[in-house]
């Protein structure tokens, strides 16, 4: 298996999402950013012992870039595209993907036991992310069988997060097996710290990526290379890896 991670923009038109060919990949599981409404200074996180304000250092996704990913991803995926959002924007990118030639399928809810509480006690806090699920029209496979699309992960592992929205490994490993099979290629655009590619690595698909922060790139490199050194020592003969 190999993987390649990209360091820069998706969107850019030389060398994003347009440089990949019609229908190149298998599938898509990604976590773009999330709406303004999840930027505010408010926003709490859990500091070892310590509740503090946590801004997220990147920018809150655009409508005019949802659509434009909404239309890649359609124009890229053969088969299954996952895509994380808050509640807010589930319809948001429902219809990007529909506009760009997918079917909408549902949306999918991963619940987190130990996500932060409303601290100012006014209203509920929230305890869910939403994941939007499109296929293109036809036949559709996964291996879930009739089961629910709801999954309960704790929000935070062992040690500190490598990126401030960072995905918990079982949940991606799971939804790589469930929607996945061996050997296909996984896309996810918004790479962060690189869970969707230790996922797929660890479940024997291959990977691309994109990642806009440098910072976060260097983590995910060095993630995915981790990752492949256990298993090119496990099946040398299978393994290999290219970073751009």
């Amino acid at each position: 298996m190999s993987f390649t991670l990209n360091l820069g923009d998706c969107l850019c038109p030389l060398t994003g999402l347009a440089s990949l060919a019609d229908k190149s990949v298998d599938h898509v599981v990604t976590d773009p950013p999330f709406e303004s409404e999840a930027h505010t200074k408010q926003r709490r996180v859990k500091r070892r012992s310590a509740i503090v304000t946590s801004v997220l250092p990147f920018a809150a996704i655009t409508s005019d870039q949802r659509a434009a990913i909404g239309a890649h991803l359609a124009r890229l995926a053969r088969r299954w595209v996952l895509v994380f959002c808050q509640v807010e924007a589930s319809v948001k990118w429902a219809l990007a993907l529909e506009a760009g030639g997918l079917e909408y399928i549902r949306t999918m809810v991963w619940i987190k036991p130990d996500g932060m509480p409303q601290y100012t006690g006014d209203r509920p806090g929230m305890g869910y992310e939403s994941i939007v699920v499109a296929h293109p029209k036809g036949r559709k496979k996964w291996s879930g069988g009739g089961r629910t699309g709801v999954f309960t992960f704790n929000k935070n592992g062992l040690g500190a997060a490598p990126h401030p929205t960072t995905k918990p490994l079982p949940l991606m490993r799971e939804l790589i097996e469930l929607f996945t099979n061996d050997g296909d290629l996984v896309l996810d655009p918004f790479s962060g710290s690189g869970s969707t590619g230790v996922a797929a690595l660890q479940l024997g698909r291959r990977f691309i990526g994109w990642e806009l922060d440098s910072s976060y790139h260097e983590i995910a490199t060095r993630r995915l290379n981790g990752e492949r050194a256990i298993l090119n020592a496990a099946q040398p003969e299978l393994f290999g890896a290219r970073t751009t």
